[in-house]
């Protein structure tokens, strides 16, 4: 969860408009924790107030375009989002196969050698149990202030 990203400012050094509909997305993407399916991210904006699908996706698009939220194939079939940018730079994840989760992992929680001439992006998805459903499980899960810390 990301309590210290302003996603006003965010959308404004992006070169977003910062829309109330716009703000409400980039928020909730940022609060939740792990990467989120659109129909999970709409249920949690409904909470909150009005929203369709039709702003929800635009607005998912725009974001991403921007580079302020990422896109992810979770391994069930489903794309999930998570927040991109410089508090949470690109990063790996953890997919629980018991309740189906996909959690962000610190950076450096994988190493992966990427000197192959012409990489740009490396992408991996561990799968497993994750510490909810597996008491005592110590999964790195990243957070934007670790990011801003260094670690």
């Amino acid at each position: 969860m990301c309590g210290h990203c302003d996603a006003a400012a965010l959308t404004g050094a992006a070169g977003l408009k910062a829309t109330p509909a716009r703000l409400r997305v980039l928020r909730a993407v940022l609060d939740a924790g792990e990467a989120m399916t659109p129909p999970a991210l709409l249920e949690r904006l409904r909470a909150g107030g009005a929203m369709d699908k039709v702003t929800l996706y635009r607005n998912l698009d725009a974001l991403h375009a921007a580079g302020l939220i990422t896109r992810h194939e979770a391994g069930d079939g489903s794309v999930r989002y998570c927040p991109a940018g410089p508090a949470h730079p690109d990063h790996h994840h953890f997919y629980c196969l018991n309740c189906h989760r996909l959690l962000c992992l610190q950076p450096d929680a994988v190493q992966v050698g990427t000197r192959v001439p012409g990489v740009e992006h490396v992408s991996v998805r561990l799968e497993g149990t994750c510490p909810s459903c597996r008491e005592g499980a110590d999964i790195p899960v990243f957070h934007c202030r670790d990011a801003a810390r260094g670690v």
